[in-house]
This record gives structure tokens, sequence and C-alpha cells, in this order.
């Protein structure tokens, strides 16, 4: 996407006041300064809207739209960190945590995007990320024991991407599975030192480390461990999962669909149509599991026509 200016910022706050002003809303105006936009450009159109307006952009789309549709177009106007964290308080702080939403959450953040969300998050509610989500979630559970290594990752070249696939071989060895030596490898381990100890595994071993963590993980431990796996080879591998996993389980889970495209459709549009063919197609999974302007804002936002 180009770079815009402040008289382009302006141009884009004129044209969704024009798209709101008088009887009705013309929805494909606003998808049309989304689509050309990142989520940084779209918080500078918010703030250039409220500097022209006297009002406040996403007050004026709440009143404007509602339902899924909503929720998308208003959280694109919010800030990419801003509305993660906030998020993330939701996910831990509603009415009983959604633990699924958190999970995806979480996993999806790299070292950078964890560093800015904390920041944010603390913020936000005046409390450390970490001590907030460790006070709400099961201190025993693997997948919990993961989210509080991811928030914390420190990834460096350690060279020892032999030694770290043949622990992990052993750690899924046997009777248990010993989730530390995977939490440690996960939470530390480089993007680029990753994918060799993936190779390394598949040739030593016959199977992929991701056939070996469906295997020895079961429930959200299954979901977590596999979502940091694909997000830490390539993030979008991680929104295909994510994308895959809210459309076609029992009931479209519309909060991770959302999410995921607030968050990820400006880094990933361009690639993630050949990597989701392992799935299937995006467009048809889009087209068939939502509707209205929700599923044409959806198709518009990941170019998936």
């Amino acid at each position: 996407m180009m770079k815009y200016t402040s008289a382009d910022y302006y141009n884009f706050a004129s044209e969704i006041y024009l798209a709101c002003k008088g009887i009705g809303t013309n929805e494909q105006r606003i998808l049309n300064v989304i689509t050309k936009c990142t989520v940084e450009d779209l918080f500078q159109v918010n703030r250039t809207y409220y500097a022209s307006y006297g009002m406040s952009l996403i007050r004026l789309l709440e009143n404007q739209t509602s339902g899924n549709f909503q929720k998308l177009i208003c959280g694109s106007f919010e800030g990419r960190y801003q509305y993660w964290a906030r998020k993330i308080r939701e996910a831990v702080k509603g009415r009983g945590t959604d633990e699924r939403v958190l999970i995806e959450l979480i996993l999806m953040a790299n070292a950078e995007d964890m560093a800015a969300i904390s920041e944010e998050y603390f913020r936000m509610t005046q409390m450390d990320i970490l001590d907030d989500i460790s006070d709400d979630i099961a201190r025993k559970a693997d997948w919990a024991k993961l989210l509080r290594g991811w928030i914390s990752q420190t990834r460096y070249a350690r060279g020892t991407q032999q030694q770290d696939a043949d622990a992990l071989y052993t750690a899924a060895k046997g009777s248990g599975t010993d989730e530390n030596v995977f939490i440690r490898i996960l939470c530390s381990s480089t993007k680029e030192e990753f994918s060799q100890i993936c190779d390394i595994y598949a040739n030593k071993h016959k199977k992929t480390l991701r056939q070996t963590i469906a295997k020895e993980f079961f429930g959200k431990s299954e979901k977590a461990f596999l979502l940091a796996h694909d997000s830490l080879l390539s993030s979008v591998n991680g929104c295909c999962y994510i994308i895959r996993d809210a459309i076609k389980g029992i009931g479209t889970r519309d909060r991770s669909l959302i999410n995921v495209s607030v968050l990820f459709r400006d880094r990933h549009n361009q690639l993630i149509h050949e990597v989701y063919t392992q799935y299937g197609s995006l467009a048809k999974d889009i087209k068939g599991d939502t509707s209205g302007w929700y599923k044409k804002t959806l198709l518009q936002m990941w170019k998936a026509q």
C-alpha cells in the first residue's frame, strides 16, 4: 500500500463523512477507504476526522451500522495495538474468560507486537498484562503455561537446531508429554532456526513436528501449540489456521474472524490465498459462512473476490 499524506487522510475522512451524510449509509464508500489503507493509516483517518468535524469517527460509524459489520469496520479505525490490547482485556474480563480467543490474540503476536501490546495494555488498565492474564487462567493447563511463556518470549539464535529437534522428539516419546520442552523451544527460537528445527525433525523421524503436536496435545492445548507452531513458522500460516478454525467449527466464531481480519488483513492479504489453499478456498469459505455487508467487507478486506 502507498504512503499517504495529511491531505490524503483529510480526503479519506471527507469520504466517510459524505458516506454517512443524509438518509442511509453508503457502506461501499466506507469500504473503499478501508481497503486502500493499513490499520495505521485508518487510525490517522480517525484522528483527522475528529480534528476536521469535531466528533468521533468510531461513534459515527457505531450509529450508522450494526452487527458484525459494525464491529469489523469500527475496529479497523481503532489502531492496531489499541484494538489488540482491548480485545485481550475483553477476552479475560468478560462474562467468563474466552480462552479460545485469548489463545489466538496472544499467540499471533510476535516479539515486537507483544512489546507494543504490553505497553498499550498497561496504559489502558494500569496493569501488567502477564499478571492480569495469569490471575484469570488455569495455571496448570499446558496452554496457559504456553501463553505465559509467549508473552515473555525472548528470541535469539542458539545454533542448537539438531539438539532441539532431538529434545522435542524425546519430550513426546513414551507415555506423557514434557510440555516444558515444547514451550521453551517455541518461546525462544527465532523464526529461521525454528524452520530448520522442523525440517530436521521431519527428515529424521518421517513425520512433521505439527503432526506430533496434534497427537500429543488435546483440546485447547492442541489449538494453542498448533497455533504457536504455525505462527512461528509464518504469521500468515497462523492467520489461515484461525480463519479456518473460526469458519469450519460448530457455528461461526465471529469474534475470532473479526479479530484476525482487523489485525492482519493489511499484513497478509497478498499471501493468504496461496497459503489458505491447504484448507480450500478462502473466498468460498467466507461466502459460505457469512452474509450481507459483513460478508462483503471480509471479502474486500482480504481481496477474496
